[in-house]
Parts: structure tokens; sequence; C-alpha cells
């Protein structure tokens, strides 16, 4: 696996490039379909049948408790708290569903822009650090954590033994 930010490589189960510290787990993820208008409606038209489908229960408790000679509030709470409770709901799915339509948009035009944008090759930065092993820097460049690891060796010393 390459860093698509600087392209050093690394391995498959790190989340993040040890050169510079980029996001890997984000190339490895496909954006989300293009949702088509019927599936917007179909959704729609889901949560609408389940709206009327609560609504006549309601309505049907409501007719039973009135057949059965329930008065008052006994007979006005149970009705407002089921139709307030159907509209939460309704509202939380619609907004759900807005949320999901507004990210796959967001992600068809990023994808759109991408594919208009015209990449310039960069150079990579000026390594600034003196290696400590010039071996394995030929091979590979150090990481953030072992160059600054090197940076604290030398104020690091070893306890001396008593006396």
């Amino acid at each position: 696996m390459f860093c698509p930010s600087c392209g050093a490589e690394s391995t498959q189960k790190t989340n993040f490039c040890k050169r510079c510290g980029g996001n890997l787990s984000s190339s490895d993820k496909a954006p989300l379909t293009q949702l088509s208008g019927l599936k917007i409606t179909g959704m729609f038209l889901v949560i609408a049948a389940l709206v009327v489908f609560g609504l006549m229960q309601v309505y049907g408790n409501y007719m039973k408790m009135l057949y059965a000679g329930v008065r008052g509030p006994e007979l006005f709470v149970p009705l407002l708290l089921g139709f307030m409770l159907i509209g939460a709901v309704a509202f939380l799915l619609v907004r759900l569903l807005s949320r999901v339509i507004t990210v796959a948009q967001k992600q068809a035009d990023q994808a759109a822009n991408q594919e208009r944008l015209t990449f310039v090759e960069v150079p990579p930065l000026a390594n600034l650090a003196v290696p400590a092993d010039p071996l394995r820097n030929a091979v590979e460049s150090p990481s953030i954590v072992e160059h600054t690891t090197r940076q604290m060796a030398s104020v690091y010393r070893e306890p001396r033994a008593r006396e």
C-alpha cells in the first residue's frame, strides 16, 4: 500500500502514513453509489406508508376507547401522544433520508471535481535531519517517530551506577 499524499510505502494495517501522517484508510473506501430518483421516491413512500399506518392504528385505538365509554383526558392524552410519537418518528426518518441524499450529492460533486483537476507533480521535501543510519535511510525514508526519537537521543543519558 502506498500513501496517496507522499507516495511512501506502508503496511496494510496502518491507518496513517509514517512519513507524512496522511490518512491511509480513506483511499480504501469506495464512495457511496448514486441514489436514483426512483430509490429516493421509494424511500419517501415507505415513510409515508408507515405514517399512514401509524395514524390508522392511533385512530382505531381512539375509536375503541370511545366505544368502551372512556371520556375526558383518558381519551385525549393517548391520542395526542400517539400523534406526537408518529410525527417525531416521521420527522427523524425524513431528516435521516435528507442527510443520506446530501452526502451522496456531495460525494458525486467531489468525484466530478476530482476528474476535472489536473495534478501537479510536487517535488519531495528536503531531508532536514541528518540520518543516524545511512544504510537504512538509503532503503526507506525515516518516519516522524524515528526523527523525534533521534532528536531526543542526545538529551537522554544512562543513569550512573552508585559507588
